[in-house]
């Protein structure tokens, strides 16, 4: 009789075991679940951070490449317009040296012809005088003399007029020849100087031209070689743009692929892509900052 009542007992014993030991795996499971949850969300908030932090610096390198690229172009056009605003300047200069030479060639030939001029009243009015005073019987002796006087005169004439302006053309070539000689710009501009003085003096100085064809040849030597700097430089600006934006691209899609990414691995993969990416951007844009100084043309 006692029997039946040690089962029972033993059977509500087993059941509250059983119980407990479900309540227990429950409760493992849902800390395993949190866990899970609060891995995740770790996990999702550090991808959103790094996205964030990406996409922070994708701009700011962004915004840095735009503003040197606008600085290089607005210190081009800066040159450019000094450049263009010298070419003016020395334009004006050579057209009022040229109206200047004009107007004292022309006073020198209006001053030349009224000496002449005098001059040839002068004789004629001796030779009158002559004359006069032959037919009244002057001495020979004073007739010699008046004619080394006249003589003299007309020498002196001769000389004004004729030898010494080309002696002067002629020790101004010879300075131009030395000056045209130089590479240095300033001595051409001595150069051209001393062939306008030459050209004032004795246009007919054949010298005038070789020297002055001697200095337009270095001039536009010079010229030549630095618009070549200038496109070498141009050139290079633009592979280097083209560069940047290629790489730009592929960081882009770096950048997508890493917020895409699924896994460990595909995310790792995309952050190696971007960092290559963000490196070889720097590498690129590192050398486009070395920009010359202001008042270097040859180094622009």
């Amino acid at each position: 009789m006692a029997d039946p009542p040690r089962n029972h007992s033993n059977g509500v014993n087993g059941a509250m075991s059983e119980q407990k030991e479900s309540s227990v795996l429950f409760s493992l499971k849902e800390l395993m679940n949190l866990e899970e949850n609060r891995i995740k969300e770790e996990d999702d908030a550090k991808r959103k951070k790094e996205e964030v932090e990406a996409k922070a610096k994708a701009e700011s390198e962004r915004r840095a490449r735009e503003e040197e690229e606008a600085r290089l172009h607005a210190e081009e056009e800066k040159r450019r317009g000094e450049e263009m605003r010298r070419k003016m300047e020395e334009a004006q200069i050579d057209a009022a040296r040229a109206a200047e030479i004009e107007k004292r060639k022309l006073e020198e030939q209006h001053r030349l012809q009224m000496e002449a001029l005098s001059k040839q009243q002068a004789h004629e009015k001796e030779i009158h005088q002559i004359q006069s005073q032959k037919r009244k019987g002057i001495h020979p002796g004073v007739l010699a003399g008046i004619a080394v006087v006249l003589l003299a005169a007309i020498i002196a004439v001769v000389f004004i007029v004729a030898i010494k302006p080309a002696n002067e053309a002629k020790e101004a070539v010879k300075k131009a020849q030395v000056a045209a000689a130089s590479d240095d710009p300033r001595d051409w501009e001595e150069a051209e100087k001393q062939l306008a003085i030459a050209k004032d003096k004795d246009p007919t100085n054949k010298d005038i031209v070789t020297v002055a064809d001697k200095v337009k040849g270095k001039r536009d030597k010079k010229q030549a070689a630095d618009d070549a700097v200038a496109k070498a430089k141009e050139d290079e600006l633009k592979k280097t743009k083209e560069k940047l934006a290629t790489l730009q691209k592929d960081l882009d899609d770096a950048q997508a692929a890493l917020k895409n990414a699924k896994t460990d691995e595909e995310k790792e993969a995309a952050k190696k892509k971007i960092a290559a990416a963000n490196a070889a951007i720097g590498a690129v844009a590192a050398p486009a900052k070395k920009v010359c100084p202001p008042g270097v043309p040859l180094c622009n």
